[in-house]
């Protein structure tokens, strides 16, 4: 994930998050999980981070294929040349017809940007209909928009919506660390130990990456 955490403004948080203990206690029941939480302690931020749904939208648009560094360097550098992420928006929407990568957003993301413009126009609740609906519909009517997929879906949910059932197995980070935790990369069997915890579970197991003590927990984890 790199440096998401200081792509934009952050909600309030505290170390000792409350909301975070029950799915903590869950995943501590696996021992090399629970190994992980002692090694890292508390997560710091709360979720969600964001509190805009542009700002989840531009990040896992723009996000997508790149590393969390090379992405937190041109939104950074998008948001400060047009203002915000909903104006980032609205300058792809005008030019995403323009052939090659402009500002560092090549034409299919920008295509994303405008399809995701016609798509939310007049519909100024949909963050509150998405954080209800069951997640196969969710990701179903995300997936829809032309230019996002499950990994796209999944950040908007667990950055914005802040919802606690997903799981972004595909997420090259996510199957780094696991390797590291579990020893393996089967998700159907790491599943089975992180249900009921899926995203407290993938951002303990970003954060391991975020600090760079991915060696240093494999040290540890191999005594």
């Amino acid at each position: 994930m790199g440096n998401i955490y200081s792509i934009f403004p952050l909600r309030t948080s505290r170390r000792d998050n409350l909301k975070h203990k029950p799915y903590i206690q869950n995943l501590s029941r696996h021992p090399r999980f629970n190994a992980l939480i002692k090694f890292l302690g508390p997560l710091k931020h709360q979720t969600p981070i964001w509190k805009y749904l542009n700002d989840a939208v531009l990040y896992a648009v723009v996000g997508q294929m790149l590393s969390g560094e090379a992405a937190a360097s041109i939104i950074k550098r998008l948001i400060q040349k047009f203002g915000s992420s909903a104006e980032v928006i609205k300058w792809a929407d005008k030019n995403y017809r323009r052939k090659g990568a402009v500002e560092g957003v090549s034409q299919r993301k920008r295509r994303a940007l405008h399809e995701w413009a016609v798509y939310s126009k007049n519909k100024a609740d949909i963050s509150r209909e998405w954080k209800v609906l069951p997640l196969s519909d969710y990701r179903r009517e995300i997936c829809g928009i032309w230019g996002f997929g499950r990994w796209s879906a999944d950040m908007i949910a667990i950055f914005h919506l802040g919802r606690m059932d997903i799981w972004p197995e595909n997420d090259t980070g996510i199957k780094r660390s696991c390797k590291a935790v579990f020893g393996f990369e089967d998700h159907k069997k790491i599943y089975r130990h992180i249900t009921g915890s899926e995203t407290i579970a993938a951002l303990y197991l970003w954060e391991l990456l975020n600090k760079g003590l991915l060696n240093n927990f494999k040290k540890i984890r191999n005594g």
